[in-house]
């Protein structure tokens, strides 16, 4: 069977378009010297040579259109997530610390099965003391978050920390990153803002009050940031994206 490439086709099609758009405004260049330079109606012919411009542009910009209608996107966009249904499920977010050997994170996913609990995603982040494995999971509702402790204890999980989620946390963390990052190049968001759709987290100059995670970030000057959520706490991969995000809005501010 032939697969059949639209995108491709469609790109093909836009070329040969502005292609013989060249050929058009060379010609019709041509035909409007020879009739200027024979005097024969200039005012005329600059009416319409203006007209004809106009009808081009206004042509082009929606063939432009309909041309990036055609381009297919390369990852899920929140519409779609958002689509996708809950069934009798609550999405949750936890945390929970594995000893550093093999078996244990197949050992938790399969107490997490025998209760109904699916994992959607999965991050692993490094820590001093093993790892420190991130879960965004679909639980059945007569579940409570108490049970859901439980099962990860029983699965040798350990400083466990439940978080509700919703579709939102379904977007890829690295798609999420680059997003805030280039609406922070585009000007579109403020630092304080941009840490804050990255870790959920607040962005201080002044030291937090006790009873909050905190880590402290420096600016390039060796001013120091203070990071700061309520819960969870902060794996040293979270505070490494923090303080990029702080470096690339200070090299942008210095553009």
């Amino acid at each position: 069977m032939r697969i059949i490439d639209r995108s491709r086709t469609a790109h093909l099609a836009a070329d040969l378009i502005d292609v013989a758009a060249v050929f058009f405004a060379v010609g019709t260049a041509h035909l409007f010297v020879t009739l200027l330079g024979e005097h024969a109606h200039g005012a005329a012919m600059l009416t319409a040579s203006g007209a004809i411009l106009v009808a081009g542009a206004v042509l082009r910009k929606r063939w432009a259109r309909r041309r990036r209608a055609t381009v297919p996107r390369r990852h899920a966009a929140l519409p779609d997530l958002l689509a996708i249904p809950a069934r009798e499920r609550t999405l949750m977010r936890l945390r929970t610390a594995l000893p550093d050997r093999p078996g244990t994170l197949a050992a938790l996913s399969g107490r997490l099965a025998d209760r109904g609990i699916n994992i959607l995603a999965i991050q692993i982040h490094p820590a001093e003391h093993g790892a420190v494995d991130e879960l965004l999971v679909a639980v059945p509702r007569e579940l409570t978050p108490d049970d859901l402790l439980a099962t990860v204890a029983a699965g040798g999980g350990e400083l466990t920390e439940v978080i509700p989620a919703d579709a939102h946390d379904l977007v890829d963390p690295a798609t999420r990153a680059l997003t805030i990052a280039r609406h922070a190049v585009a000007g579109r968001t403020t630092l304080d803002e941009a840490v804050h759709r990255l870790l959920d987290a607040d962005l201080t100059a002044t030291p937090p009050p006790p009873g909050v995670h905190a880590a402290t970030l420096h600016a390039a000057s060796g001013e120091p940031h203070f990071l700061t959520r309520t819960r969870p706490a902060f794996t040293p991969t979270e505070v490494s994206r923090a303080q990029s995000l702080i470096d690339l809005c200070e090299a942008l501010s210095r553009r």
